[in-house]
């Protein structure tokens, strides 16, 4: 995967992948942000059943 991004966004991505080895340099740590961005708000799915967390309140509380 290439991307070209920004330069704040490079420094970001550069420190997020020296702090983060487990996910193996740019490339994964890219991939790890991009996935976890998407699972997050809705547009990968998680494989879990049930409400999101804002669906949650006090009437569906088992």
């Amino acid at each position: 995967m290439a991307a070209s991004l920004p330069a704040h966004l490079e420094t970001a991505l550069s420190a997020f992948a020296e702090r983060q080895p487990q996910h193996g340099g740019r490339e994964g740590a890219l991939a790890f942000i991009v996935e976890s961005w998407l699972s997050e708000n809705g547009f990968l799915p998680t494989g879990q059943e049930g409400l999101r967390p804002e669906e949650l309140d006090a009437t569906n509380d088992d």
